[in-house]
């Protein structure tokens, strides 16, 4: 995430350390979004059991596959999220702690 986040303009020079602090430090300012962080990142097990209990009531799919497609699907549904986490949430976060805005539009 930070590799990616150093290509933004206003954190351009940036090591990841820093980077990290500029991130958490802007974070601690909205509780909301650290709120949606944490809920995404505790509704991804129950969420795959669900999905793999679901797929095994309805399909006669064996447990494996039904366990490596829903494995999949999961890693897929992160990778999207953290791609429009990183480049939304997280470009406009930086960039108003590095513009020392504070929870302005």
């Amino acid at each position: 995430m930070y590799t990616h986040a150093r290509q933004f303009p206003h954190l351009a020079g940036l090591d990841d350390a820093r980077i990290r602090e500029v991130a958490v430090r802007g974070m601690s300012r909205h509780p909301n979004l650290v709120r949606i962080h944490r809920l995404r990142s505790a509704a991804i097990m129950p969420g795959m059991i669900v999905a793999a209990a679901l797929l095994s009531c309805v399909s006669s799919l064996n447990l494996g596959l039904i366990l490596m497609l829903v494995g999949g699907v999961a890693t897929a549904l992160i990778l999207c999220w953290n791609l429009v986490w990183v480049n939304t949430v997280l470009y406009r976060v930086t960039r108003d702690e590095i513009e020392g805005r504070l929870g302005e539009p």
